[in-house]
């Protein structure tokens, strides 16, 4: 091998190594976007929870004075009383249960738990042909895995996409079969399918899922 390839494939190597770097600091710093979301989330909820044992006590404290009470008078008014408190305890609990789902939902973000299937079905490609198989906006900082089966030895898997005006572009061959990873940050993506160098039709099942 001359020397004039060695450099070139050091130097190629020292790009992918500072690609790979630079991906993991933005998936790190929409984490943490995502953690700022979800402490206020987390905030109401332990001051609605405050609240709403507030109202409860106060509903206990007004149906034991209620239930002492013998003037009818006095009797409408703590009913009065407790009707509203149970209705004001009632939308709370709507408020809190919403809270807490939007709670669980970007917990689960932070943790890359949410999936979601970008594609999933079987097509024919001609010979040497990409196929697009999703391009369209993707809202969280994740990966994206492709699995095919193909009669194409040369099939593989690309996926695009630009962030803060960087452009990314990564590709892998893939085969008859296999799966391939690809970190995604959040814009519009393209996710492609496709096999080159290849003088028959490919007969190819697909499934993008989208981990975020």
């Amino acid at each position: 091998m001359s020397q004039e390839n060695k450099v070139q494939k050091k130097g190629n190597s020292k790009i992918l190594v500072f690609a790979l770097v630079a991906i993991s600091v933005i998936l790190a710093a929409s984490l943490v976007g995502v953690i700022v979301i979800y402490q206020p989330i987390d905030s109401q909820l332990a001051a609605k929870n405050t609240t709403i044992s507030s109202l409860q006590s106060q509903i206990l404290n007004l149906e034991s004075e209620l239930a002492s009470q013998s003037n009818s008078s006095s009797t409408q008014a703590y009913v009065n009383q407790i009707t509203l408190l149970n209705q004001q305890l009632a939308s709370l609990n709507d408020s809190f249960t919403a809270a807490r789902s939007d709670a669980y939902s970007f917990q689960n973000i932070l943790q890359l738990q949410e999936s979601g299937t970008l594609y999933s079905n079987s097509l024919t490609q001609d010979a040497n042909t990409t196929t697009t198989i999703w391009n369209d906006q993707l809202d969280y900082a994740g990966y994206v895995v492709v699995q095919v089966t193909a009669t194409a030895n040369t099939t593989y898997a690309e996926v695009i996409y630009s962030y803060t005006g960087a452009n990314f572009d990564y590709n892998q061959t893939i085969g008859t079969s296999g799966s391939a990873v690809f970190p995604v940050l959040p814009g519009i993506v393209q996710v492609i399918v496709g096999n080159i160098n290849q003088n028959n039709s490919n007969n190819l099942t697909i499934t993008a899922t989208y981990f975020y």
